[in-house]
């Protein structure tokens, strides 16, 4: 806020207490409500100021108009919507031959119905947390008015996509760093890991011939499905500072953008990078493509519910299970993995089981990846568990609550979203949008 503005603050806001101080009463006992009055009055006056403000500009534009020859041909009324409340305001309509103004809409980007960039913000804010329903009714609890929820959806779903090449962009300066960046942290932890979030789509009923009652458009049917959104974190290991990414794509596109957040992060080409995964067909390959210096780490919990699978499927009893399980998870976490194979090779030579054999094939794939108790002196994590908290607080808490269904398209804009706040890349996003739009 500009310096010039400080006097004028402090002579209204004496004007505005003196004012409340004459016309209330009970004052002490009414002390902890005082500023939801006053925030009240101050929303008034915040309405009256704007509504102010804007006729004078468009008044002005206006006179621009007719010295340049228009004529006003009409002057509808429209409600346009500011952080303070609806605001009312004729919105003139200007002529001249072959030409037409319409100052309000075309210069000052004001439109029935439509509203401040700080509502858009309020909006995108609260339909990025919870259902679009609920996010209507904190905007009703928090500004006074009230804004239905589709507006809510169709609001959030537009900053969501403005989200999402915020985000494509700033991770790709990432790529500049790359090729001129030098020192860099001595070693980098990634970690990524998916979640399934569930998709409707609408499709034509097939040899049907049935239409909706009003539109008479052909009748469809909702497909429901499970897709896969992968979340990934670059963070120094030595830091608590992190970058997020995250999308629907595949392992390769998703671990581009992971290498490009390390980059963020402080990585260079020196830098020891420590990859924690499960053991999804394609992600080890994909981090060992895009990070030439990865030690991977097979996430250790994963490999513990592979051993206890391949117990449940040789008919082991729940009981004595954990006694199966627990002497081949130390060995193979103390190094001795090539000895708990000999053992599995024993046991399949002698009564052959696809799940022993499933076993064998996982433990080589990761005979470099399961050296816990090696990995834990050396400080690194053993466990994805940091990522895995991390779907919960991203595309989980909103994307997943109950009942939600997402178009294909809206997912990855909706955890641009997320991951925006995640980033803390907020403010950031909201100052560049202000900023493109003096500009133009």
């Amino acid at each position: 806020m500009k310096n010039e503005y400080q006097e004028m603050i402090t002579t209204v806001s004496t004007q505005v207490a003196k004012t409340f101080l004459s016309h209330e009463d009970n004052l002490a006992a009414r002390a902890t409500l005082l500023d939801a009055d006053i925030a009240e009055i101050t929303r008034q006056i915040g309405v009256e100021t704007t509504k102010m403000v804007l006729e004078h500009v468009r008044d002005e534009l206006v006179k621009k108009n007719q010295h340049d020859g228009f004529v006003v041909q009409k002057r509808p009324l429209i409600r346009f919507n500011s952080i303070f409340g609806p605001i009312e305001l004729r919105s003139p309509y200007l002529w001249k031959p072959y030409v037409g103004a319409k100052p309000l809409k075309n210069t000052m980007h004001i439109t029935h119905h439509g509203r401040s960039d700080a509502v858009t913000r309020a909006l995108a804010d609260f339909g990025s947390e919870e259902s679009f329903g609920q996010a209507a009714k904190r905007f009703t609890e928090h500004y006074k008015y009230a804004l239905h929820s589709t507006t809510v959806s169709r609001v959030t779903k537009q900053v969501a996509d403005e989200a999402f090449a915020y985000v494509e962009q700033t991770l790709s300066q990432a790529d500049e760093h790359a090729r001129t960046g030098s020192g860099g942290v001595e070693q980098m932890l990634v970690e990524l890991d998916g979640c399934e979030i569930r998709t409707a789509v609408f499709i034509p009923v097939e040899n049907s011939e049935e239409t909706t009652p009003v539109y008479k458009n052909p009748k469809k049917q909702k497909i429901l499905n499970w897709r896969d959104v992968r979340i990934g974190l670059a963070r120094p290991l030595d830091s608590r500072s992190k970058t997020y990414v995250g999308k629907k794509d595949s392992y390769p596109e998703v671990v581009s953008d992971l290498f490009q957040a390390a980059v963020l992060e402080g990585m260079s080409p020196h830098t020891q990078v420590i990859g924690v995964g499960d053991g999804g067909i394609g992600l080890k390959e994909a981090l060992e493509k895009q990070f030439p210096t990865l030690q991977f780490i097979l996430d250790k919990p994963h490999l513990k519910d592979h051993l206890y699978e391949t117990a449940e499927a040789l008919g082991i009893s729940q009981p004595d299970r954990t006694a199966w399980v627990k002497p081949r998870l130390d060995a193979i976490s103390q190094g001795n993995v090539e000895q708990v194979k000999k053992e599995l090779d024993a046991e399949y030579a002698k009564t052959p089981h696809e799940r022993v054999r499933r076993l064998l094939g996982y433990l080589t794939r990761f005979a470099e990846a399961i050296d816990y108790t090696r990995f834990a002196e050396r400080g690194y994590p053993i466990g994805s568990g940091e990522v895995e908290s991390a779907h919960k607080a991203i595309p989980q808490k909103r994307l997943k609550l109950p009942g939600a269904c997402w178009h294909p398209d809206s997912i990855n804009p909706m955890v641009a979203l997320r991951i925006l706040r995640a980033n803390d890349w907020w403010d950031d996003f909201w100052t560049g949008k202000a900023e493109e739009k003096l500009a133009a």
